[in-house]
């Protein structure tokens, strides 16, 4: 039996921010290797010197909607800058971000999630990503709206794995996550909107090792990612069906490097 949530994400949709579980990449793994995330909610703390999760002022792990969609926090996440060390792995292996803020991925947040990756660079202004794996709608079991890769996130100790594009050359880069929540999407109004969509990105350090010989090309601006008029944002049905076939996830295409089994969209 579908269990309905619809109810619920009404009601949630009239509470402040915080009071929906947001969250942040709480711990890392690196070809298996556990490090700490950085936690932006303890800001009287100094930054730890042992996670490669970068550095954000993004008090409460909110979100960021449309209207932030061509702004220096789209990149990695508001007030986001490099941390302090990099996770070393070999090219082909994975990286893990598990979510949490007091408790995993809220479950009415249904959406996809997107993997991005970019030659190092301290200003993340001069990042240029190419998109690594994305999965969004991936059946109409479960719930009411379908299950999701954020279901899937869910399940999965509210954590996420991404492959390192096997053969990438070693060196330096960052790698961008991000979960895009679709329950409040039917409040767009298009193009940068000041509500809508979700946007969770979080970004990580990893320092790739191995014989490879990929470089990253044709990557751009994080800024340019989205806009928030996209079919895949600008998304009014989520809560009439479970069936979202035709869902297309937002975003510029999956980097010809890149292969992984999580780069299609069911």
């Amino acid at each position: 039996m579908l269990l309905s949530i619809s109810t619920s994400v009404a009601l949630l949709s009239t509470l402040a921010p915080l009071a929906l579980a947001h969250n942040h990449i709480d711990e890392i793994w690196a070809n298996g290797v556990h490090y700490p995330g950085f936690s932006p909610n303890n800001p009287d703390l100094p930054y730890p010197s042992d996670t490669p999760g970068w550095y954000t002022t993004n008090l409460g792990g909110n979100p960021l909607y449309p209207v932030d969609a061509n702004q220096n926090q789209i990149i990695c996440a508001k007030g986001g800058s490099p941390a302090n060390i990099s996770a070393p792995l070999p090219a082909g292996t994975i990286l893990r971000g598990k979510w949490w803020q007091g408790s995993g991925w809220p479950v009415s947040h249904h959406g996809p999630v997107i993997d991005y990756i970019a030659a190092y660079n301290a200003d993340p202004t001069q990042l240029k990503f190419v998109k690594i794996a994305q999965r969004g709608w991936i059946n109409n079991s479960t719930y009411d709206e379908g299950y999701w890769a954020s279901d899937e996130l869910i399940a999965d100790d509210s954590s996420w794995n991404i492959k390192i594009p096997t053969g990438l050359k070693a060196g330096k880069y960052v790698v961008r996550t991000e979960i895009i929540a679709l329950h409040l999407a039917h409040l767009g109004t298009g193009a940068y909107s000041t509500n809508g969509a979700e946007f969770y990105p979080q970004c990580i350090n990893v320092q790739v090792s191995g014989t490879g010989t990929k470089t990253i090309t044709g990557g751009v601006d994080a800024r340019t990612f989205y806009r928030g008029d996209e079919p895949g944002l600008f998304f009014s049905n989520l809560h009439d069906t479970p069936n979202h076939a035709d869902y297309v996830i937002p975003g510029p295409a999956v980097w010809s490097g890149a292969t992984t089994r999580r780069s299609f969209t069911a």
